[in-house]
Order: structure tokens, then C-alpha cells, then sequence
């Protein structure tokens, strides 16, 4: 007696469908990883200048005004400027405002007011290790032994440069660099359980907007004085910029690629490039010298990376993720 599949079976050109979205979904996924790259790489060199030369309460509440701002006209265009504010949503965006962008700006800029650029740059590289954990947490992403091992290279690298002295003084000013990558994964995973429905544009817009509200708030009333600071064109300048790119179009490009791919891996693919342009930047703009020990340690840090890379799957983990996106596509 014949068996009738034909009801439960997946006819080949819902197959090539699917493959052919699966792979442009990874071709847009990396694209994004390269600009966040780029972008990344430019942070602690532009944040290292305003924490230096302005308030560093005002150089963090204005560039995340800015980035605010920013996404408006995106919003707007995408019909999704409500969302941000949807009962459903809000609570989590608020969190993930919270974890990605008020304690991460406070904690950096801070940081880096007694932190050189370099020496902020290998402090941040522990985005991978606390990226792994929170996705193994949260979503249920299990590492391998080689990304353990990786995992342990880049704390080593990190290490080797702490036990020379020197790089990573005050204590207190590198240990709250050193937790920031732990907000950003923080918002990172909150902002993952959130796509879809929403897409990378509202996730990036919720972020921005109740964090531009508590951090006026703070500003007001602790800082009000270094509003002056603001009739500087250069200052309002760099505060534009690094609002708009350092800021907006990082997260954005960000929500965008983990959209795509897994956070683990994304993650581990565009930290290897920041620390190389990092000190780039910072030898241009800022006049800074890498020492021997630090560079060695980047070196090692950045090994573990590279490994993180070849020991994940770069494709996210999304069950609903083909059904989703017929209905809601992301705007980047």
C-alpha cells in the first residue's frame, strides 16, 4: 500500500526559498558587522576626547540626544514611531535603554577620563566572554570546548597586561570599563528577544529615547552649570557626531546584524577589528603610544577572538524566524 507525503512534505521551491533568505540573511548580517566595526573602532578614541575636554555628563546626555533624535526620521518613515512607547514594549525597552546606553555612556566616558584609549580598547574585549555567557543563559546557545579555551586566551591577554602595572590605573576608573561590554551584552540579549516583532529601528529608537530622558534628567539636576559647554562649535560638534555615529548607527547597524546571526558570533566578529583601528585612531587624533606589553596583550585577546569566530555558528538560533519575516521584513 502507497503512502501519501504529499501533505507533509516541503515542495524544492519552498527549500531554495528558504535557503536563498538564509543566505542573504548572512550576506546583509556580515555587511552590517563590517560598518559596526568600523564604527566601534572610532568610540573610545571620540569618547576618550570628550571625557577629556567636556563634562563628561554632558558629552554622554548630548550624544544620546542626538542619537534620539536621530531616529525619528527612520521611525517615522517606518511606521513604527509608536512602538516604542506600546504597553507591550515599553517595560523591556526601557531595560534595555537602561543596561545598553545609560550605564554603558556613564560607565565608558567616566572610565576613560583617567583610562588612556588603548588601554580602554583591551579592556573592552571582554565583550566575547560576557556575550557567551549571556547567550548560553539566556538564548540557549551552548559553547563549545574551543570556545572555552578562547575564552580563557582573552581573559589571559587582559591579564598579561594588568600584572605589569601602569596601563590599568586608577583601579576604579578600568574596572568600570572593564563591566561595560557586560551592559551592552545585558541589552544585547533583551534587545534579541524583541526581534521580531519589532524590528532593528524601533529596538534601536526605544533605546535612545528613554535614555535621552533620564539622562537630561540627571543632567539638570546635577550638572546644569556645564550647559555653557555647549556654545563651543567644536564641542556641539563632536557631541553631534558622536550621537549620530558612534551611537545611533552603531546600534542600529548592530540590532541589524544580530537580526541575522547569532549573537555569540556576531559578536565575536567584529570585535577582532576595533582593537587594530582603535589604536590607529588613537595614534592620529589622540597622540597616544601603544606600549610593547599591550600590544602583546591585544594580540593574545585578539587570538581568542578569532577562535570565538571559528568555533560558533554564525547563523541565529530563531525558530519563527521564516514566518516572521514574510509578515514584519527589518528595515536594515
Amino acid at each position: 500500500m502507497r503512502t501519501d507525503t504529499s501533505a507533509t512534505s516541503v515542495p524544492p521551491v519552498a527549500n531554495e526559498n528558504a535557503t536563498a533568505r538564509r543566505a542573504r540573511a548572512f550576506q546583509v548580517g556580515v555587511t552590517l558587522c563590517i560598518i559596526n566595526t568600523i564604527i566601534g573602532a572610532g568610540q573610545p578614541v571620540i569618547t576618550r576626547w570628550g571625557a577629556v575636554h567636556l563634562d563628561p555628563l554632558l558629552f554622554c546626555t548630548g550624544a544620546v540626544v542626538f542619537a534620539s533624535i536621530s531616529s525619528i526620521p527612520f521611525l517615522h518613515f517606518s511606521g513604527e514611531l509608536r512602538l516604542i512607547v506600546d504597553p507591550r514594549y515599553r517595560a523591556r525597552l526601557f531595560m534595555m535603554s537602561m543596561a545598553g546606553t545609560v550605564m554603558t555612556s556613564l560607565t565608558l566616558t567616566y572610565g576613560l577620563t583617567r583610562i588612556g584609549a588603548v588601554a580602554g580598547v583591551l579592556l573592552l574585549q571582554t565583550e566575547p566572554v560576557y556575550s557567551l555567557v549571556l547567550s548560553t543563559v539566556f538564548v540557549g546557545e551552548r559553547p563549545s570546548a574551543r570556545q572555552m579555551l578562547a575564552t580563557a586566551t582573552i581573559l589571559v591577554g587582559i591579564g598579561s597586561v594588568f600584572a605589569g602595572g601602569g596601563s590599568f590605573s586608577p583601579l576604579w576608573a578600568a574596572a568600570i570599563i572593564f563591566t561595560t561590554p557586560l551592559f551592552w551584552q545585558t541589552s544585547h540579549v533583551i534587545g534579541l528577544k524583541l526581534m521580531p516583532p519589532l524590528t532593528p529601528i524601533s529596538v534601536t529608537g526605544g533605546r535612545f529615547f528613554y535614555a535621552a530622558i533620564v539622562l537630561t534628567a540627571m543632567l539638570l539636576i546635577f550638572r546644569r552649570d556645564s550647559l555653557v559647554q555647549l556654545a563651543d562649535l567644536t564641542s556641539l560638534g563632536v557631541i553631534g557626531v558622536t550621537g549620530f555615529f558612534i551611537y545611533f548607527l552603531s546600534a542600529l547597524t548592530w540590532f541589524g546584524a544580530i537580526n541575522r546571526l547569532s549573537l555569540a558570533w556576531t559578536t565575536a566578529l567584529v570585535v577582532p577589528g576595533i582593537p587594530i583601528l582603535s589604536i590607529l585612531f588613537a595614534v592620529i587624533f589622540l597622540g597616544e603610544r601603544a606600549t610593547s606589553r599591550e600590544v602583546i596583550g591585544i594580540l593574545i585577546s585578539v587570538s581568542g577572538v578569532l577562535a570565538l569566530v571559528l568555533g560558533a555558528d554564525p547563523h541565529r538560533k530563531q525558530p519563527a524566524a521564516e514566518a516572521a519575516e514574510a509578515i514584519h521584513e527589518p528595515l536594515i
